[in-house]
């Protein structure tokens, strides 16, 4: 009776054998069919290594084992031969069949776009669970694929490198011709027009004007990306470089299409009255209203124009001390008091960032500050909500790590 056991457990064990190479034959013709289709048509935008295009078609596969056994887990490492599938190379390390096309169903790619000369490692466990696959598509970029609770997560790493670029305007040309004629396509001129439109007129370039472009290179689909570009136009220099966020900012972190940068100085400063309609004036002790915000701060500290603008007012008023109001086209108009020394005159054209005067305690106060206005067609309103309403800028560590990024690219440009 036991030996009719165990030749009925054999045969069950051949016929469970069959199927499962039958099924893997089947799947892998289908699937092997269909990817030669489809690479008939693909194009080739990695470069492979001499030694990798030396490979001998016909070698038979072989699979080098990595001394790493930690917890039963052996790792592959394999290049690419022609018409290799993934599912043959997954099954013959022992990856069981249901990782195989778990996979495959994550990124069909993978099935569909392995190329003679591409590198594959992966790791296996002892009972042929698939746990990471790296698949390095080409010397500047790569796929990694890890097995987290059952699903297949995937991350693409890309390697581009830096092109720089020159316009010259030429006599009798204009911005858009000579870019063409420079080589550039029409995303990288609108690019370029998008990083320097709110400094520069393109259509008042002077003759002999030359802008240097440094672009991100991206090999796998043949774009190239702005990011960063100077202009010097009759010996005045513009720049523009991108940052993470994808706006761009010149070398002071300012986008220039703002309406305002976040306050009217560098360094933090606390708040010592807030805007407020109801306010109990320190010194009078009366409700009155109070239309901005003040900021404690030491005297002499130097205050910024928070927006592009004309001074209308530079002056002195017992109440305000030295204080200048500065209008914007865009009928903004922005007021800083109790000021030490007033650098700017009436009619100045002053730019956002600039330099406009020292703090100070002049007037009437309880101590040194800057008291500082925002009003809007007439009406004053909360310079810290309309801060975080119309301001684009960078915060304070985006700030940091946009001027620390783009001193790389400034190299370039200069």
């Amino acid at each position: 009776m036991q030996q009719i056991y165990k030749v009925l457990f054999l045969y069950s064990h051949l016929i469970y054998k069959i199927i499962v190479i039958l099924i893997n034959s089947t799947i892998t013709c289908i699937l092997l069919s269909s990817c030669n289709t489809l690479l008939q048509n693909q194009t080739e935008y990695f470069l492979l290594q001499k030694n990798e295009t030396k490979q001998n078609d016909t070698k038979k596969f072989s699979i080098k084992i990595h001394q790493e056994n930690l917890q039963d887990i052996k790792q592959y490492h394999h290049i690419i031969q022609k018409k290799e599938q993934i599912i043959s190379l997954l099954d013959k390390s022992g990856v069981n069949l249901k990782d195989i096309l778990k996979l495959i169903k994550k990124d069909k790619s993978i099935l569909n776009n392995l190329k003679n000369g591409q590198h594959l490692s992966w790791k296996v466990n002892k009972s042929g669970t698939l746990i990471e696959l790296i698949w390095k598509i080409s010397n500047f970029q790569k796929k990694i694929y890890r097995q987290h609770k059952r699903q297949f997560l995937s991350n693409i790493y890309s390697k581009n490198f830096l092109l720089c670029k020159t316009i010259f305007i030429k006599k009798h040309s204009t911005f858009f011709r000579s870019a063409l004629q420079s080589g550039l396509n029409q995303s990288e001129i609108n690019s370029i027009i998008k990083a320097l439109q709110w400094q520069v007129d393109f259509h008042k370039l002077n003759i002999g004007s030359n802008f240097n472009l440094i672009f991100s290179h991206n090999l796998m689909n043949n774009k190239n990306i702005l990011l960063g570009v100077k202009l010097n136009n009759s010996g005045k220099k513009y720049y523009s470089i991108r940052a993470s966020n994808g706006n761009f900012y010149d070398i002071n972190g300012y986008n220039k299409k703002n309406y305002f940068i976040n306050f009217a100085f560098l360094n933090k400063y606390r708040i010592s009255s807030e805007f407020n309609l109801h306010r109990l004036n320190p010194v009078t002790h009366r409700v009155a209203r109070h239309l901005g915000v003040d900021f404690a701060m030491p005297q002499g500290t130097p205050v910024l124009a928070t927006t592009n603008g004309k001074i209308i007012q530079a002056c002195f008023n017992k109440i305000a001390g030295f204080y200048v109001v500065l209008k914007n086209k865009n009928h903004f108009v922005t007021r800083y008091m109790h000021l030490k020394k007033i650098l700017v005159k009436t009619g100045d054209i002053v730019k956002i960032g600039e330099k406009i005067a020292l703090s100070g305690n002049t007037g009437r106060t309880t101590g040194p500050h800057l008291h500082y206005e925002i009003w809007i067609n007439n009406h004053a309103v909360n310079p810290m909500k309309i801060i975080l309403k119309y301001s684009g800028t960078l915060t304070e560590k985006e700030k940091k790590d946009y001027l620390k990024e783009s001193k790389e690219i400034l190299k370039y440009l200069n």
